[in-house]
């Protein structure tokens, strides 16, 4: 069973808990949040129809609990493992701490999400995908993105950078972050 760290609302560490029990009893935690971006695009992921959690949907481009036993910076492990990416940590920025809430029956994931960008140009030959993770990879303009997540226009167009496949996709087609997540990505973004 997962240990995570669980935290008070203003992120002082109070004891380290399964991860069932902090999502059940809505308990703060810490995630790593890292968008592969370059000076056009941004690269967000599609999660696996397998998934226990929101199948299908998109969402950030890697990203995952830091258990217990690991710092902030052992979150670049999502990027290695959920993408194949070798990350050079001279092209990895933190962007600071964003709190995000995800409530759902039975679910309550109230996160500190530590967001980094990436900053690089990729091809899908930099990328191996863990399958059972994500399913595929999409490039977005950041401009359409961040109007998107500032709730200034309601569809977007993205590629699968694997087959050219062609999306248009809202807010709902993402994993439900709240609306302060998504408008302080957007902010980050813009940066």
């Amino acid at each position: 069973m997962e240990q995570l760290k669980v935290f008070d609302e203003n992120y002082t560490y109070l004891r380290d808990e399964n991860r069932d029990k902090v999502h059940r009893e809505g308990l703060w935690h810490e995630t790593f949040h890292c968008w592969l971006v370059d000076n056009q695009f941004v690269y967000i992921q599609k999660r696996s129809a397998v998934k226990k959690d929101f199948p299908g949907l998109f969402d950030i481009t890697a990203a995952g609990h830091i258990l217990s036993t690991e710092t902030v910076a052992d979150g670049i492990r999502e990027v290695e493992e959920e993408l194949g990416i070798e990350v050079d940590l001279t092209k990895l920025h933190s962007k600071g701490v964003v709190q995000n809430n995800i409530k759902l029956p039975n679910f309550f994931d109230r996160e500190f999400s530590n967001v980094f960008l990436y900053v690089s140009t990729f091809t899908a030959s930099n990328f191996t995908l863990q399958r059972e993770e994500v399913e595929s990879v999409y490039v977005v303009e950041r401009k359409a993105l961040i109007d998107l997540f500032s709730n200034e226009i309601k569809i977007v167009k993205c590629v699968n950078i694997f087959d050219g496949t062609l999306a248009e996709i809202g807010l709902i087609d993402f994993v439900p972050h709240e609306r302060n997540y998504f408008e302080q990505v957007a902010h980050i973004l813009k940066r």
